[in-house]
């Protein structure tokens, strides 16, 4: 075998190898600025959510993350730290927190939300992508619509009604 042949079976097999390689770690694409909304399951019967959150979270390259949330009634949080991120799961390692207290006495409720490791854990929570820019997270307490760099739209509202089956 000559030269040119034995360097382009080479670089042919390195070439499979990466290419091996990349689908076994898949790339996570959780970086950059993303907002937030509530994504709720079940609506009240008013179709009225008295405390909305906004949930502002941008993860870094240095897999770093900084956060803000803060519900309608102005009493939230920031929160800071490290995320580790697979093809499934993300898991948030918050290492700073303070709170955003409003001038009047909170709600039991705002008490719970804004306390450290509430809202977000750092167990590994699941999250579902739904495109390259918007994803669902799932947390104890809720899903969370993610949007890259802007507002999420609203989602389809489901009902949990049974469906009618026409098997004519």
């Amino acid at each position: 075998m000559n030269k040119e042949i034995r360097t382009l079976i080479g670089v042919t097999l390195i070439g499979v190898l990466v290419g091996w390689l990349t689908t076994i770690f898949p790339k996570v694409h959780l970086q950059g600025h993303y907002l937030a909304n509530a994504a709720s399951v079940i609506t009240p019967t008013n179709k009225v959510i008295y405390n909305q959150s906004s949930i502002n979270i941008e993860f870094k390259k240095n897999n770093s993350y900084d956060l803000l949330y803060v519900s309608t009634k102005q009493a939230g949080f920031t929160s800071s730290g490290s995320y580790t991120a697979t093809q499934h799961n993300i898991s948030l390692d918050e290492s700073a927190h303070e709170q955003i207290l409003p001038n009047r006495e909170l709600e039991f409720y705002e008490k719970v939300m804004i306390s450290e490791g509430s809202v977000l854990s750092s167990d590994a929570m699941p999250y579902i992508p739904l495109n390259d820019d918007e994803l669902l997270l799932v947390t104890q307490n809720g899903m969370i619509h993610f949007c890259k760099k802007m507002a999420c739209p609203d989602l389809p509202t489901y009902s949990n009604t049974e469906p009618e089956l026409n098997i004519n």
